[in-house]
């Protein structure tokens, strides 16, 4: 099944907002007015989710036969279900006196990373069976190791959206704002409202662009546009 384009969900969410607060579905112009684009558009639109079975036409040829599908309906809460999560994400940030910043800016040149720095590697040590303990000293160059490039930049993260992936809440991760992404990737993403996430990036074959969390618990985003600013290449600790 084609996923659902930013558009699409908000043509949903119009018809299930409608339906709460009159008790009917609306009309293509109600539709329209709700959404500030023409009748035509939301045509467009309704039968897009028409076919691909997130609405269903209960009277055909009436004016207010629209209603949403089991499919429509758990589309629409699970969306209700991340804005949700954002918001809560947005007050614990400002609880702890960490604002949320409506956008984000990526720094324009250098590194801003010691990419010349180095660390003795003194040997190796065993995370399963015991081995030897053997001391072999060399040094290890940390912009090598984290793939340091001249648009290389930092980001703290915050949430656990991508735990899976084993990055954490409070860890740092080392984006190239120069590597075009692949299908997969660890991204930096800004959406259509100049938020920034953190996700796994999947364009598809209609141009539209979802982007999957690595937390069995998150469901994924659904876009028309997006904006990459960068690719994650790595991940910063401490203990």
């Amino acid at each position: 099944m084609r996923p659902l384009t930013t558009k699409q969900l908000q043509v949903l969410q119009a018809i299930r907002r409608h339906q709460v607060e009159t008790g009917l579905s609306p009309t293509l112009q109600e539709l329209g007015e709700a959404l500030s684009v023409n009748r035509v558009t939301v045509y467009g639109h309704v039968q897009a989710l028409l076919q691909k079975g997130f609405l269903e036409n209960l009277e055909p040829g009436a004016s207010r036969g629209l209603d949403l599908t089991d499919l429509g309906v758990e589309a629409v809460e699970r969306r209700d279900a991340v804005s949700e999560a954002r918001a809560a994400d947005a007050r614990a940030a400002v609880g702890s006196g960490n604002r949320p910043t409506p956008s984000l800016r990526v720094p324009q040149g250098g590194s801003g990373l010691a990419a010349g720095l180095s660390l003795p590697l003194a040997g190796r040590i065993a995370a399963g069976a015991a081995i030897e303990a053997i001391e072999d000293r060399e040094d290890i160059r940390l912009g090598d190791f984290l793939r340091v490039q001249e648009d290389t930049y930092l980001l703290e993260v915050l949430g656990d959206s991508m735990i899976d992936a084993h990055i954490q809440s409070g860890d740092y991760v080392v984006v190239r704002r120069d590597q075009p992404p692949r299908e997969g990737d660890i991204v930096v993403a800004i959406l259509d409202d100049e938020t920034a996430t953190l996700k796994r990036y999947f364009p598809q074959k209609d141009g539209t662009y979802i982007l999957q969390p690595a937390n069995a618990s998150m469901q994924p985003i659904y876009c028309d546009r997006l904006e990459v600013r960068g690719v994650v290449t790595g991940v910063l600790r401490s203990y």
